[in-house]
């Protein structure tokens, strides 16, 4: 989004930012929407104070079962730009003679917002370390037989226990 701000004049937006994919890809995450924006922005002694609600679609992988799944994904956004070049952090996100450009304080608060474990419910009971099965939709005795288990040859994770030298 590119904006103009008038000097102590508040004024509200509304805009889709279509983000790069690959800001997310390292994550297991992919934007299936444009991220909706939509907020106010105050422009006062060569600041410009931006306040927005976002919100976007994204298919994700558990991290502890790997089902992939959709979820709608809300966060805030509160960032300053400013105008003084000379005087900036690298940080800071700058006002250009063209205006503002939201795309990278968009995509900063998104990855800010995100967990640091992306879960496909709550309660995910994720996959047992001895046969693999999705412990959220299949039962097994693995657990309760992990000798008898540890000892047979069918034990498909038993592979991992022979690299490591166990």
């Amino acid at each position: 989004m590119r904006a103009k701000a008038k000097p102590g004049e508040k004024q509200s937006f509304e805009v889709d930012c279509r983000l790069e994919q690959d800001l997310l890809d390292t994550r297991n995450i992919k934007l299936l929407t444009p991220v909706r924006v939509k907020g106010s922005f105050f422009y006062q002694n060569e600041k410009l104070n931006l306040s927005a609600d976002a919100s976007c679609r994204l298919q994700c992988m558990c991290d502890n079962c790997g089902e992939v799944f959709e979820r709608e994904f809300k966060f805030k956004i509160d960032e300053e730009f400013v105008e003084n070049y000379n005087s900036h952090n690298v940080e800071d996100y700058l006002i250009n003679q063209a205006g503002i450009n939201i795309d990278e304080a968009v995509s900063d608060n998104l990855l800010l917002n995100l967990s640091s474990r992306v879960l496909c419910r709550e309660d995910c009971k994720g996959l047992c370390s001895v046969c693999g099965k999705n412990k959220n939709y299949q039962k097994c005795n693995c657990e309760s037989n992990l000798d008898e288990i540890e000892r047979k040859e069918e034990n498909p994770f038993g592979k991992i226990k022979e690299v490591r030298g166990e």
